[in-house]
């Protein structure tokens, strides 16, 4: 340090120090003085807080974008989502800020709405109750599964729902939900043909585009009820010979990729699973079992299923070809049923299965 400066130490005491400082000289126990040097808070300090000349709580900086309350909901989302096996990427928080910011048409310094690096650090910064660490990457053989890890999964799940007061939804069926994603090829393969037994030319006309696959959700209950599902299709708008041929209680799904997003994920809970729900008179709350992979859990869903009585939980990591009943049972026969339509189709006629002929003949299937 150069000689004639002088290096000055802010802010060495806490707030309940400032408080219980403040609350003593009203109280006339001690002098300005003494009270100063009891708690090490600057004399100058004390004495414009106390004459109204600075706000009581002190403050640096500029205005956080968000509210307090904003953040705080923001962090109880991180926490609860990790501890349900959801851990969160930077980027989702960023990309759920962002969805916020639009839609309140909130004034900011961002590009676009969203925040960047500088705002993760200094929100972290608010929030030490929040950690950004590394995840660990492991071999295949640490990943695979044992007994011990499954046994300690479904006791976590029962620690989990005790805490909630919910343990006794383990007891009926029908509060017990699974649901995941698959893809239906337009044009699978229908298995073994018959023919010469040294003609080599054994091949069939595909019905449609080869590699073409649509994404289906599907959810079930553990007392076997199957709640309508949703089918996703790459477009920006759905069209009208798409849209009239889907029963009325199914969704109707939308993305660029023709991929589930965490936004047709949304409109899946909010417009056709917690209707069916509420409908069938199924007591609440329920579980949802989801797979640990998705990343659909936004914090307008998260809002959403803990309002309504929807608690999500994530399947064992690596376990959900043994735990997932959608996977373990479902899409296969789903599959087989779908590969004897496309067979049943191809006999009937040779139009192709397209995404406008989807729905019908897979509604044959479940």
């Amino acid at each position: 340090m150069e000689k004639g400066t002088r290096k000055y130490k802010r802010f060495q005491y806490s707030d309940d120090d400032l408080q219980n400082a403040l609350e003593e000289i009203r109280q006339k126990k001690l002098s300005l003085s003494a009270v100063s040097r009891k708690y090490g808070i600057p004399k100058g300090t004390l004495f414009n807080k106390i004459k109204g000349k600075v706000p009581l709580i002190r403050k640096m900086g500029p205005d956080t974008v968000l509210t307090v309350a904003e953040e705080a909901q923001l962090e109880k989302w991180i926490i609860e989502k990790a501890l349900l096996g959801f851990p969160m990427h930077p980027d989702e928080l960023k990309d759920s800020v962002q969805r916020v910011l639009k839609t309140i048409n909130r004034p900011n310094p961002f590009v676009d709405d969203r925040p960047g690096r500088k705002w993760l650090k200094l929100f972290l910064n608010r929030h030490p109750k929040i950690t950004q660490r590394s995840a660990e990457i492991i071999s295949k053989a640490r990943a695979s599964v044992s007994e011990a890890g499954i046994r300690n999964w479904f006791q976590e799940l029962n620690e989990y729902l005790q805490h909630e007061n919910c343990a006794e939804i383990l007891n009926d069926p029908s509060r017990i939900f699974n649901g995941d994603e698959t893809g239906l090829q337009t044009c699978p393969k229908t298995g073994k043909l018959l023919g010469p037994k040294n003609y080599r030319n054994f091949y069939e006309i595909a019905s449609g585009p080869e590699k073409e696959c649509i994404t289906v959700l599907c959810t079930f209950s553990a007392a076997g009820d199957s709640a309508p599902p949703m089918v996703v299709f790459p477009y920006k708008r759905i069209p009208r010979d798409i849209a009239v041929s889907f029963p009325d209680d199914w969704g109707i799904g939308r993305s660029d990729s023709g991929w589930m997003t965490s936004a047709t994920f949304y409109e899946y809970i909010a417009n056709i699973f917690l209707p069916w729900i509420l409908k069938r008179h199924i007591k609440l709350p329920i579980l949802l079992l989801l797979d640990g992979h998705k990343s659909h859990i936004g914090m307008d869903l998260y809002n959403l299923c803990t309002q309504k009585g929807i608690m999500l939980y994530c399947l064992l990591p690596n376990a959900t070809h043994i735990l997932q009943p959608c996977d373990v049972s479902v899409f296969k026969s789903i599959k087989v049923h779908w590969k004897e339509i496309v067979r049943q189709h191809k006999q009937k006629t040779t139009k192709s299965i397209t995404k406008n002929t989807f729905i019908p003949l897979f509604k044959k299937g479940i």
